[in-house]
């Protein structure tokens, strides 16, 4: 399972890369992490996709329009660590409540 962080830090902090247009394997420089802010226009999330399989299988994600919008963003490892929170945010950057507790489920 990939590593998910606060797509605000890595909005503000990381450096965008272009997005190529097929789904090519990304470089991923020594030290770095290449993390994708995904959208599907009522929330969004920032998961690390420089494990190969998991930027395919993002992108098929993409292809097969369960998500709008696709940016990619480079980023210091331990940054991205430190910036790992495991949540998805409204478009408006306000925490999506998790499902299950919604549901009242443990």
């Amino acid at each position: 399972m990939p590593l998910y962080l606060s797509v605000a830090g890595v909005q503000a902090e990381a450096t965008p890369v272009p997005v190529p247009p097929d789904t090519v394997d990304l470089p991923v420089p020594a030290g770095q992490r290449i993390i994708a802010v995904v959208n599907n226009g009522e929330w969004q999330s920032a998961l690390d996709v420089s494990d190969r399989e998991t930027y395919h299988r993002l992108r098929r994600r993409v292809a097969e329009g369960v998500w709008r919008e696709l940016h990619l963003y480079s980023l210091d490892e331990q940054r991205a660590l430190a910036l790992a929170d495991g949540r998805r945010t409204t478009m408006q950057g306000q925490p999506v409540p998790d499902p299950g507790r919604a549901a009242g489920l443990r």
